[in-house]
């Protein structure tokens, strides 16, 4: 499909597509052969991956608790034990929620889609890609330092090591232990990638299209203030009332839809927001600055596109009053329909706080965390 006739199915479906392949399963909404994760080969690709994935996980924890190793690469163990096993709770948590994702894409695609705006459309879609990009460099580059790191050791006349693993040991320099090094740091890439794709932006990607959601939302009360205002300086101010009390009800209709996706968002992305507070948060206190880079960037990229969601959802209430309802004093509706009261309570329900309980937690936890690093820094 041409990316310009709809943004958000682009994005939704070249994800889903990415996802597939890197083995998390189907997570598109329509049924396609081309995506049929049902297929005994698919799962015995993802089921091999993922084992992969998590075995190497388990060799990575039994290294931080029972690895007898100097003390830079004991340090690592602990690093990517804690790290990884983070990821492997995130990748349980989204295919878990598979089928409420699948509702979440169809939703996201369908509401406010009759009245989206071109130019919006392509600036959501340069900031989702700005975000993609800035988090995929910030990941493999530091990925990039462990490997140059790795080789640096092995010119030195050491054995090359990315990731700790408790076999093979610190003193084994056999060529099974050397295999046995590059397969993990492949397998390290291709986990990074499962992550990038199937976790991690997908949930930033989320994050942006719904609060362009809100902004298209509020482009169209403006626009329809600008139509009440065109109709009754022509002189036709009961069809100005007429269209006004009609456009309100479809923007109450459109602005509870896009509350009530909040919930589901919150199901199924909380669990990622929480625990890369988490992540990060252990990375802050162990002062692992290496890998914590990257874990603050991501989490400073949720942050802000959560609290961008929040501003644009605020800004609801003065669009819908000044919608031209004062314009319109002729009294064309019913008691039932009047004008005022729709826009009294279009405006309350726009003033209710947008509260996403994953995001609360996180912004409030986030400021002690950041307050840690300024005290080191006095």
């Amino acid at each position: 499909m041409n990316k310009n006739m709809n943004k958000n199915h682009y994005i939704l479906k070249t994800y889903c597509d990415k996802i597939f392949l890197v083995g998390s399963g189907n997570f598109w909404y329509q049924k396609t052969e081309s995506r049929n994760d049902k297929t005994l080969l698919y799962k015995i690709y993802s089921c091999v991956l993922f084992f992969t994935y998590g075995f190497m996980t388990v060799l990575e924890i039994m290294a931080a608790m029972m690895g007898d190793f100097p003390e830079d690469e004991k340090r690592d163990s602990v690093t990517f034990a804690t790290s990884h096993t983070v990821v492997m709770i995130k990748f349980i948590s989204i295919i878990k929620n598979k089928e409420l994702l699948k509702t979440l894409n169809r939703k996201m695609m369908m509401i406010c889609e009759a009245h989206e705006e071109q130019t919006l459309m392509d600036e959501m879609y340069r900031t989702v890609k700005i975000n993609v990009v800035a988090y995929c460099v910030a990941v493999y580059g530091s990925a990039t330092f462990y490997v140059f790191e790795g080789l640096r050791k092995f010119y030195n006349g050491s054995h090359f090591v990315t990731i700790v693993t408790y076999y093979p040991s610190n003193d084994d320099d056999t060529l099974a232990a050397t295999i046995v090094r590059i397969a993990t740091t492949l397998v390290l890439l291709m986990m990074l990638l499962t992550m990038i794709i199937s976790v991690d932006t997908y949930t930033m990607a989320y994050l942006i299209m719904y609060k362009y959601k809100f902004i298209t939302l509020r482009h169209y009360f403006k626009r329809l203030r600008e139509n009440v205002d065109e109709l009754v300086a022509a002189g036709k101010a009961r069809l100005a009332a007429e269209k006004l009390a009609q456009g309100l009800v479809e923007g109450i209709k459109m602005h509870n839809e896009l509350l009530s996706l909040s919930k589901d968002i919150d199901k199924a992305f909380g669990t990622v927001m929480a625990l890369q507070l988490c992540q990060s948060s252990g990375s802050a206190v162990s002062l692992l600055l290496q890998i914590a880079v990257t874990m603050y960037l991501l989490l400073a990229l949720f942050l802000c596109n959560a609290g961008e969601i929040t501003y644009q959802a605020s800004l609801l209430s003065d669009e819908i009053f000044y919608c031209g309802w004062h314009k319109c004093n002729s009294p064309v509706l019913s008691t039932q329909r009047n004008i005022r009261d729709i826009v009294l309570i279009a405006i309350l329900r726009a003033q209710s706080p947008l509260v996403m309980k994953a995001f609360k937690m996180v912004v409030r936890s986030t400021y002690s965390v950041f307050a840690l690093f300024y005290a080191q820094n006095k």
